[in-house]
């Protein structure tokens, strides 16, 4: 079925490290490789069609290719690619992202989440003169070194060889959920907690969402000690809510990190926040200025043209689109566990608004928790389903887009029954 894949992984295998440019893309036996995009849909080498649930890493709320986004690409190509100067485009994603985003009073463009998480870090550290970050087990903030840690079991280690305990010195893990772990964390740092630091769902950790009253209660814990809350709202900010989650909450961070959806389909990243915070990286300040430069891509015109136009849309018809989303997620999170129940399988799909992910054998509130899943079950689970024509990547949460249907989301429940019938080592006997 997918003879082409194996074959061009086997190329890829010579050309790259592991045979991927992205951790996440490598699974068993071999990934597949993509030729061509379209709304919901994805088609591999082989030619085979895939309804798309992995959507670009969960950055295409609209989908592949939308022509809300694509016309304007066509045009800015011939204005220009790069341009390595500031521009009208960028200025107005820039509104357009503090317009939306409750905590965005100022924001810096970079072209990366990784980038933007290490700015933020680099930001907190300069506005309260302070070093230790805390941040929660099972998050994941990119490939930055700081950040590094305590994203995988046993969540008490650098993530690879190569990063220097020095270099995480001053950065402490607490389980994510329990307020009384970031509370001793903060009281055992005697008054040096620069920033909490956290996802408002766990992504990489199991796609969980924080409740309401441990956010409200880090953002007092934060007031309290005099460090800064800080949310990575990469993978929820304009999808969870056109503000992103900390407006869903009605929890305000101080500062926040952006990228995905806001760039429309493109390489981008982004911190914002509070502008006495974000005034530091002034270029022209004299004094406390906080360096966090911003690479030769920032403010590409192609990347600002994308997000302008996603958001923009999103903005325009933020009362449709969310609304409909919500619906499809918790009909997909309540159906596909009821059809996994008929044939008394434990399953338990986590997530928020359109994000998704079915754990097996437990129902995690925690990445300790997550961890404890029947792993075995979820890899075939993802792989039954490709051999099925759904996309989700092994292990990793997915995301609907405004593409997807309410005859998608039966299609995914229907084929999630049949796994179960079919798979009797999933059985909860």
């Amino acid at each position: 079925m997918t003879a082409r894949s194996m074959e061009m992984f086997e190329r890829a295998g010579k050309v790259f490290s592991g045979g991927v440019n992205h951790n996440a893309r490598l699974y068993e036996p071999y990934p597949i490789f993509v030729e061509k995009a379209k709304g919901r849909y994805i088609w591999d080498l082989d030619g085979n069609r895939y309804t798309d649930y992995w959507m670009g890493h969960m950055a295409l709320i609209l989908g592949h290719s939308p022509s809300v986004v694509t016309g304007p690409l066509k045009i800015q190509v011939g204005r220009g690619t790069h341009y390595g100067m500031g521009s009208r485009l960028a200025v107005e994603l820039g509104e357009e992202v503090r317009r939306a985003v409750p905590c965005s009073e100022m924001l810096r463009f970079c072209n990366t989440g990784a980038e933007a998480t290490m700015y933020l870090v680099r930001l907190a550290r300069g506005y309260t003169g302070r070093k230790t970050v805390i941040k929660m087990a099972g998050g994941w903030h990119g490939y930055n070194t700081e950040l590094n840690r305590g994203v995988h079991t046993p969540f008490d280690r650098p993530e690879g060889a190569g990063i220097l305990d020095v270099e995480q010195a001053h950065l402490k893990t607490v389980r994510f959920n329990d307020l009384d772990a970031a509370r001793k964390a903060v009281n055992s740092s005697r008054h040096d907690v620069a920033a909490i630091f956290l996802e408002p769902v766990l992504g990489a950790g199991g796609c969980i969402p924080a409740d309401k009253d441990y956010l409200k209660g880090l953002r007092e814990l934060a007031d309290g000690s005099g460090a800064l809350l800080a949310f990575d709202e990469i993978i929820t900010g304009f999808r969870v809510a056109l503000g992103g989650a900390q407006s869903l909450y009605g929890v305000t961070p101080d500062l926040a990190s952006f990228g995905k959806i806001v760039g429309g389909g493109l390489p981008i990243g982004l911190v914002c926040g509070n502008k006495e915070i974000l005034s530091l990286a002034d270029p022209s300040r004299k004094q406390g200025f906080v360096s966090i430069g911003g690479g030769t891509f920032s403010e590409n015109p192609l990347t600002m043209t994308a997000g302008l136009a996603t958001l923009k849309h999103l903005r325009k018809n933020a009362g449709t689109i969310y609304s409909r989303l919500d619906k499809l997620g918790g009909q997909l999170r309540s159906e596909v566990d009821a059809a996994f129940a008929e044939g008394r399988v434990e399953a338990h799909t986590t997530g928020l608004g359109s994000l998704f992910l079915t754990h097996f054998g437990i129902s995690p509130r925690s990445a300790e928790d997550a961890v404890k899943e029947r792993g075995d079950i979820a890899r075939r689970y993802a792989l039954f389903l490709m051999s099925r024509g759904v996309f989700i990547l092994p292990s990793h949460a997915g995301g609907i887009s405004t593409c997807h249907t309410g005859d998608d989301i039966k299609s995914l429940v229907q084929k999630s029954r049949e796994f179960g019938d079919l798979d009797s080592t999933t059985s909860a006997k």
